[in-house]
């Protein structure tokens, strides 16, 4: 087995480049994971190409031998971690294609930037049964490691798409969803006022922490719900927001 004790070695500053990079991400087909729980779930997915662990974790992966491996050292595996404290092990993994399921309820987020937001709304989706989330190009990453650390390993029971956001909603328009925004205007309905019906699909669109929804969008939108807070309170942030409703349309 191939052992790196050298933070210079191409190899991982390959994978340090796949780790932050999304355009790379894309280009190769693969994202980066870190801990041994997050391992674990991409094992069982069958979506694990490498393997990069201490030897001390050698004996903690399941069926060892039908992956590819290769050892690291201690100061290796702090070089590729994202956190203070590494675990001692990583894998690189590859993307499925995803389909978008017309029969349930869809997040769909426009220029969501900040990684902390975009980890709890997909956590949020999978809690709620939003079990498909698409996001515009130009979000952050799905696979950046402060998105993955906050979704607590619920990203591999997601449907995550990149897509053109006014190609997507207009099928979803065709398909006879109602589109859900939070557009602040004349025609904006408290949440509480809404009734959502369990024979309706919805997909709902949180837009970007300081822009909102973006305007080509807008026109799109068959509701914007507005969400009744302490006068004391100026606005909620997208993930709060984008939970609330989420979990307003499941119950």
């Amino acid at each position: 087995m191939e052992k790196i004790t050298s933070t210079s070695n191409n190899k991982i500053k390959d994978l340090i480049k796949l780790r932050d990079d999304k355009k790379i991400q894309m280009i190769e087909n693969l994202f980066v994971i870190e801990g041994l729980h997050m391992v674990n779930e991409a094992i069982k997915r069958n979506i694990v190409k490498t393997i990069f662990l201490e030897e001390k974790m050698l004996s903690k992966i399941y069926d060892i031998n039908n992956f590819e491996c290769i050892l690291i050292s201690e100061n290796v595996s702090n070089k590729i971690s994202s956190t203070k404290t590494s675990q001692g092990i990583f894998a690189t993994c590859t993307l499925e294609e995803q389909e978008i399921n017309m029969s349930e309820n869809i997040l769909i987020l426009d220029q969501i930037q900040d990684p902390g937001n975009m980890g709890t709304l997909i956590r949020s989706a999978a809690s709620f049964d939003f079990q498909t989330v698409i996001a515009s190009n130009n979000s952050v990453s799905f696979y950046n490691p402060k998105v993955l650390r906050s979704t607590q390993g619920n990203l591999f029971s997601i449907n995550l798409i990149n897509d053109d956001l006014i190609k997507v909603i207009s099928k979803l328009k065709q398909n006879d969803y109602q589109i859900i925004g939070t557009v602040l205007n004349d025609e904006s309905k408290f949440l509480k006022q809404i009734e959502f019906s369990k024979n309706q699909n919805y997909a709902l669109i949180i837009g970007n922490e300081a822009k909102g929804i973006s305007e080509e969008l807008k026109p799109l939108i068959d509701i914007n719900l507005n969400i009744e807070m302490s006068n004391e309170v100026e606005s909620l942030n997208a993930a709060i927001a984008g939970s609330i409703i989420m979990y307003n349309i499941k119950k």
